[in-house]
C-alpha cells in the first residue's frame, strides 16, 4: 500500500496534476489494491470464520477511504476544486492499511484449529500423492522386495530365538529344582 501511494504521489505533482491524470494514473493500482484485498479477505473467512465481524469491519474501514479517494478524485475533476481531500483520503487509506495487514497476518498465524487440521491433513495427503508418484527403478524394486523377505524371515527368527530361550529357561529351572533336590539330600 506504502509502494503504491508513493507510486502516485511521486507520478504526479502534488496539487498541480489535474484529478483526471491522477485518476488515470491511480485507476490500475486501485484496482489490484482493491482487488488483492478482497482475495485476502475471503482467504481470512475460510481461515478463521469465528473473526469473521471483525474481518468485515476492518476490510470496510480500510475500503471506504480508497472508495472515498477516487470519488473525491471525480468530484474533484467536475468540479475543478484542489486535491487536499482526495489525498487526506488516501493517507487515510495508507493507515487503515496497516490494520488490514496486521488482521491478516495474524489470522494466517493462527487460523481456526479445525482449519488448521484440515490443512496439516491436506499436507499429508499432498505428500502420500507425491510419495505414490515417485518413480522407483526396478533395480530398486527388487531390493525392497528382498529386503521386506528378509525382515520377514528375521522376525521369523527372532520369534523361534525368543522361542527357544523361553524353553532354555524352563529347561534351566528345572536344572536348578534337580540340583537342590540333590542337595537337600
Amino acid at each position: 500500500m506504502e509502494r503504491i501511494s508513493r507510486n502516485i504521489l511521486a507520478n504526479v505533482l502534488y496539487e498541480e496534476a489535474p484529478p483526471s491524470k491522477l485518476l488515470a494514473d491511480s485507476e490500475n493500482y486501485i484496482e489490484n489494491i482493491k482487488m488483492t484485498s478482497e482475495e485476502i479477505r475471503d482467504l481470512m473467512f475460510i481461515l478463521k470464520p469465528e473473526r469473521a465481524p471483525s474481518i468485515r469491519r476492518v476490510f470496510k474501514e480500510f475500503i471506504q477511504p480508497i472508495n472515498s479517494f477516487v470519488d473525491s478524485l471525480k468530484e474533484s475533476e467536475q468540479a475543478q476544486s484542489s486535491l487536499k481531500i482526495s489525498f487526506e483520503y488516501l493517507r487515510k487509506a495508507l493507515a487503515q492499511s496497516q490494520s488490514f495487514i496486521n488482521l491478516a497476518k495474524d489470522v494466517a498465524r493462527e487460523p481456526s484449529r479445525s482449519i488448521a487440521e484440515v490443512l496439516r491433513l491436506k499436507e499429508i495427503s499432498d505428500a502420500k500423492n507425491y510419495i505414490s508418484k515417485v518413480y522407483v527403478p526396478e533395480a530398486i524394486y527388487m531390493r525392497l522386495e528382498y529386503f521386506k523377505r528378509n525382515l520377514e524371515s528375521f522376525k521369523t527368527h527372532a520369534l523361534n530365538l525368543e522361542q527357544s530361550v523361553r524353553e532354555l529357561l524352563k529347561y534351566i529351572s528345572k536344572l536348578e529344582e534337580e540340583i537342590s533336590k540333590f542337595q537337600q539330600q
